[in-house]
């Protein structure tokens, strides 16, 4: 065989290829305008920002928080439902088709939103799918669950409110690459910032009071930002609990140790052991009540309350054991002028840290 014909034989060869190899490619994709989320294949070799040449893409955000799983404020995180949707137009991807056609996520140009406070992975709950109208209209949808990470000042608690954020933050783009705006829908339907919460949320001891949602850069360095957006709802804790199982049950206790400056001072065993029985009591709420309380580095309006009513109710035990003393010295008179000043005294002074407390 000739080295022409050896040659010919080749070409016919790879001309055979390419006629099977195209055959395929035109029965999968008759219509060569891109790839729809079965058949991957790229739109081209480099994707580009929408819009990079004329100026910032503009991407309407939606965000629905559907429920509150846990607010734990001694570790200051928070644990949520939340909901987002995208849009924005990329004339690239229009098409001559009815209806929409769906894309894979990562196959086209798309905001690439990350959480900046996230507590752990974020894994997404539904397809990284993207939704395209005949106009390039892009439209993605998306669901997170899980926990976020929150800086809370619990000084005033339980008569406590916050305001709790989750901060996305666009990989990759600088603040003016990206013009966040409300999504248009929800503005229709009463949320001027495209943002919302769920009625009857399962969460028990906190109440939403309101939401809202803002473009906020995302600031990694001096310098150095990155395009952001933040939804936060406002929060105020539900009091009556800590009222009727904490509070006031350590306000009897605080009001029985006062018993002993009625009881007359020639009953002296009777006085000491009403108050080493208030002390006593006051010590065992006190570890009943431990999880109620968050374990903070710094002092709460309840830590203060309970370690002000301690001491209360430890002067009160001081006070029986030194006007009994005096009783039986022979200094009945001032023991029972001591008793009668403390009746007062003491009522006195927790009413004035009680108001100071709920008006600081």
């Amino acid at each position: 065989m000739t080295m022409n014909a050896v040659s010919a034989m080749r070409q016919h060869r790879l001309a055979m290829w390419v006629l099977a190899i195209s055959i395929v490619v035109a029965a999968y994709f008759p219509t060569g305008e891109g790839y729809c989320a079965d058949f991957p294949v790229p739109l081209s070799s480099e994707v580009v920002r929408p819009g990079a040449e004329s100026g910032p893409t503009r991407v309407s955000v939606g965000v629905w928080l559907l429920d509150i799983l846990q607010i734990d404020s001694a570790a200051q995180t928070l644990s949520a439902d939340l909901a987002y949707v995208l849009s924005w137009r990329d004339p690239s991807l229009a098409h001559r088709q009815p209806g929409v056609r769906q894309y894979n996520l990562e196959d086209i140009w798309h905001p690439k939103l990350l959480v900046a406070n996230a507590a752990a992975k974020l894994d997404p709950s539904l397809p990284e799918i993207a939704e395209v109208a005949s106009d390039g209209t892009v439209i993605y949808r998306q669901r997170l669950i899980g926990s976020f990470t929150q800086s809370l000042d619990l000084r005033a608690f339980p008569f406590d409110h916050a305001t709790f954020r989750i901060h996305f933050v666009m990989a990759g783009q600088r603040p003016t690459n990206i013009q966040f705006v409300p999504n248009e829908r929800m503005v229709a339907a009463g949320m001027p910032s495209g943002a919302g919460v769920t009625q009857g949320l399962t969460l028990q001891d906190w109440r939403v009071t309101g939401s809202t949602a803002r473009t906020s850069p995302y600031q990694l360095a001096p310098g150095f930002q990155f395009a952001g957006y933040v939804f936060e709802f406002q929060a105020e804790r539900l009091k009556q609990h800590y009222i009727i199982k904490v509070i006031i049950p350590l306000l009897l206790i605080v009001m029985m140790s006062w018993l002993v400056f009625w009881i007359d001072q020639s009953m002296g065993s009777s006085q000491i052991s009403v108050a080493v029985t208030s002390m006593l009591t006051l010590i065992a709420y006190r570890f009943a009540i431990g999880t109620e309380v968050p374990k903070l580095p710094y002092l709460t309006d309840l830590d203060a309350f309970i370690l002000v009513s301690t001491m209360l109710v430890f002067l009160a035990l001081i006070e029986v054991i030194v006007t009994t003393s005096l009783w039986y010295k022979a200094h009945q008179d001032l023991a029972k002028a001591i008793d009668r000043y403390c009746r007062f005294v003491f009522p006195v002074a927790y009413a004035v840290f009680i108001i100071a407390i709920l008006f600081h």
